[in-house]
């Protein structure tokens, strides 16, 4: 097994050690259980228990204009897994391909799953030359095209037959982009085209916008301390905030925020070059074949080749002020609450409102204002706010009470087992002969502040907090998330916040200027800009 891309991420002084001695104990029953294994068999299985308790430290192909990481691929078996909740994919039953790391799901190429694509693919009548895979998703595949029309790069988003006639991600992005207002406009992505591609797999929606240099999670992942610059990070939360506001002003909830959907954009100056200058500046595209573990002939929309995503981007730490400029991805999931109620959030667990547990009541933009808030607290510093191996939403509601205090009292009757964690005064339970789930210490806001920002921060050599940012940090997160979604701050409450005024206006109106920027200055916004 190769663990020279495997580091633990978590600060020990956050990891509950009776978690960690359950980790180690299944390690030990693994080593006894799996020594007549194949070899690959044991690599896999020790793979998902590592993955389990430890974070992957992300590894990407070498790239001539940063610090070269090289990355490992793995062949391991691999079965293809029923089920999808957008669609009703027909999968071959009881083929297994040789597993391939770090690319989507091999089982979905079947009809009503993904297009089959390589590099050097023409779509569109041939307007668009496929140059590099960008990424893929659940529900699509993202490839670098030349725009062989306009001369320059752009994203196109080939997505799954199943979903394509479902999905109003394009329309919704269109209706945003046809908005007169201008506050924080700027961070949803400009839809360049769309098209439809017949395949064996079925008919898929294309859309074609700018590429992205990379997400922010890739940004800290493939960082060595996971933090931003704090300038930086003062400037990409007030980007995000004002885009969210924009988006609340148009009745539309993202319904997905986190690092992953939130792009760093690519500068301009990327469609001055050539295909081969892009190649020598950033790498080749790199593949693999698809195998099946029987040797047999690959089933008809399957690709005899898959391509690993390319690396534009930089560390996190390595982003300059003036670079850092975003867009928010990924609409799919995004809903006006007054004319499509939703009762279910599909975004990371951890990141979800207590409400989607908790409350009948359909979800608003109060479910965003939570979301956001957890997102700001991991671009501010090194760790997420709520964090726990196997998320189950016992353990996300206990992560909240840890921080954040006791449920309202209808919540928290609802939760029948909050005894093994907390008694009823939401204290953790010490009472003697009660079993208990934890290690006896609370992992306070002070302390995952301390751990996560403070001295993250102060380890990689950056400028810590000052307590009075901080003081003003802690009381606008603080106000978006309220355990009620009635009393948490609106968007437009959080743009007018001491925090956005004091620190994360002034970064952004820094970075404009540093880039030289004809947007102005954002203290001249007028009052009626916010509504």
């Amino acid at each position: 097994m190769d663990l020279r891309c495997w580091t633990p991420q978590a600060p020990q002084s956050l990891v509950n050690p009776m978690e960690m001695s359950l980790c180690l104990l299944l390690l030990l029953l693994a080593a006894s259980t799996i020594q007549h294994q194949t070899l690959s068999d044991q690599d896999l299985t020790l793979q998902m228990l590592v993955w389990t308790y430890f974070k992957p430290k992300v590894c990407y192909r070498p790239v001539l204009s940063v610090v070269s990481v090289h990355k490992f691929h793995g062949r391991k078996p691999f079965t293809a897994f029923p089920g999808s909740p957008k669609g009703t994919s027909s999968r071959p039953e009881g083929i297994q391909y040789q597993l391939i790391e770090d690319v989507e799901d091999l089982g979905k190429y079947c009809p009503g799953g993904y297009h089959p694509l390589r590099v050097g693919d023409a779509l569109n009548h041939g307007r668009y030359r496929l140059i590099d895979k960008l990424g893929y998703g659940g529900y699509s595949t993202t490839w670098l095209a030349q725009d062989l029309q306009c001369p320059r790069y752009v994203a196109v988003k080939v997505i799954t037959a199943d979903a394509s006639g479902s999905t109003e991600e394009a329309s919704t992005i269109r209706s945003l982009q046809e908005s007169s207002d201008r506050l924080g406009k700027e961070i949803v992505p400009p839809l360049l085209d769309e098209f439809w591609v017949s395949g064996p797999n079925g008919k898929h929606r294309c859309v074609v916008t700018p590429p992205a240099r990379m997400s922010l999670f890739d940004a800290k992942e493939s960082s060595r301390f996971g933090l931003f610059q704090p300038k930086v990070a003062q400037s990409i939360i007030a980007q995000l905030i004002r885009g969210v506001a924009f988006l609340h002003s148009q009745d539309t909830v993202h319904g997905d925020i986190h690092l992953g959907n939130i792009l760093v954009q690519l500068p301009k100056s990327i469609d001055q070059l050539s295909t081969p200058e892009l190649y020598q500046r950033f790498g080749e595209p790199e593949s693999e074949a698809v195998v099946r573990i029987d040797n047999k002939t690959l089933p008809s929309g399957v690709p005899a080749q898959v391509f690993f995503a390319a690396w534009f981007g930089v560390r996190s730490g390595e982003l300059a002020l003036g670079e850092e400029k975003i867009i928010l991805s990924d609409f799919g999931e995004s809903f006006n609450p007054h004319k499509s109620p939703r009762y279910s959030s599909k975004t990371l667990p951890l990141l979800q409102p207590p409400e989607t547990r908790f409350s009948d009541e359909p979800l608003s933009f109060s479910s965003d204002i939570w979301t956001l808030a957890c997102t700001i607290w991991e671009i501010f510093g090194q760790r997420p706010l709520f964090e726990t191996f196997f998320p189950t939403q016992d353990r996300v509601t206990m992560e909240q009470v840890q921080v954040l205090g006791i449920l309202p009292s209808e919540w928290w009757e609802k939760w029948d087992r909050r005894s093994e964690w907390f008694d009823e005064d939401g204290e953790l339970n010490m009472t003697p002969g009660v079993p208990r789930r934890h290690d006896g210490v609370r992992r306070t806001w002070e302390m995952r502040f301390s751990h996560g920002i403070q001295e993250a921060r102060a380890e990689a050599g950056l400028e810590i907090v000052t307590d009075e940012e901080r003081r003003a940090f802690e009381a606008m997160l603080r106000s978006m998330l309220k355990f009620q979604p009635k009393e948490r701050a609106t968007a437009q409450q959080v743009i007018q916040s001491e925090w956005m005024n004091g620190w994360g206006l002034p970064a952004l109106e820094q970075s404009w200027n540093s880039s030289n920027s004809a947007l102005g200055k954002i203290r001249g916004i007028k009052e009626q800009d916010l509504n």
